[in-house]
């Protein structure tokens, strides 16, 4: 079998339906079918059971699975390897990143990189700070919000002050307050802050999952919202109140960390990507 074989199966196992899988790996239903029949042709068994609604891992399935597994990450050390000895900046990079990083910042480092060291193959996932540091493991280098990961190399990139944003010269029949979907410390800050200012009054709440969804709803005066500095740079102050988040006279901020293993920086691609991390902000 090929390693594209067993990333197939993984894939199958992880998403839970092969339409899915299929999407996930732009792959025609059809094909992964055809793949997945010469695939347990070869094992000799049924690797899933198929219901109308999802598949189900055949104990055997959950073995081969298993074994799938460890030569995907066999692969993955050896060419981390292969490039440690490579004189060409090049093999893979995989980065975890929070969504307000990946959304606002990482482009525009992405773009540097990528045009500097074109042989280096991306590898990004990105999503709550929370759930990057649960799987920071999976990752050469990760980007997130909040507090640094302990045992790890970590460089504050900048720290991000809060505000609480409104609309100016909107007219509303009631206070409300739009909120994203975040770090629970964040909302921490955030609930604790406003437990300390009663004046803002606000009579109900909206959550949405993103926090560009929560920032064009605020832009429109559907309410106010609290969201970091540097989401919010493009929008004029003439048409914004930007009250700052403060305690005992400091401004309320989260810092973003870049954290990655010591033993990470032997990898030329890290060692690059480092180098071009730090041209775009102040850091050591």
């Amino acid at each position: 079998m090929k390693v594209d074989d067993y990333k197939l199966i993984v894939t199958i196992r992880n998403i839970g339906t092969i339409r899915g899988a299929a999407k996930e790996l732009l792959i025609s239903q059809p094909a992964i079918s055809q793949r997945l029949k010469q695939i347990e042709d070869h094992w000799g068994e049924k690797l899933f059971l198929r219901t109308h609604k999802n598949i189900i891992v055949t104990p055997v399935g959950e073995k081969i699975i298993e074994f799938a597994e460890a030569v995907i990450k066999g692969e993955e050390r050896l060419i981390d390897e292969v490039s440690k000895v490579s004189k060409n900046v090049n093999g893979r990079l995989s980065l975890g990143v929070s969504s307000v990083v990946g959304q606002y910042i990482l482009p525009k480092v992405l773009e540097d990189y990528i045009n500097k060291y074109p042989d280096v193959k991306i590898e990004l996932v990105t999503g709550l700070s929370e759930t990057i540091r649960n799987s920071i493991a999976n990752f050469h280098l990760a980007i997130i919000r909040g507090e640094k990961v302990t045992g790890l190399q970590c460089i504050e990139l900048f720290s991000d002050r809060l505000f609480l944003i409104n609309k100016k010269n909107k007219e509303t029949t009631e206070k409300l307050l739009i909120e994203f979907q975040s770090d629970p410390s964040f909302h921490s800050i955030v609930d604790n802050w406003l437990i300390a200012h009663p004046e803002i009054n606000f009579l109900r709440k909206m959550k949405v999952d993103q926090i560009e969804t929560c920032k064009q709803l605020m832009a429109h005066g559907i309410g106010m919202a609290i969201l970091p500095e540097s989401v919010v740079e493009d929008l004029d102050p003439e048409h914004y109140t930007l009250e700052p988040l403060v305690v005992d006279n400091q401004h309320l901020s989260r810092p973003t960390w870049l954290c990655y293993p010591e033993v990470a920086e032997e990898l030329p691609q890290v060692k690059a990507f480092l180098k071009v991390v730090k041209s775009h902000f102040t850091v050591n």
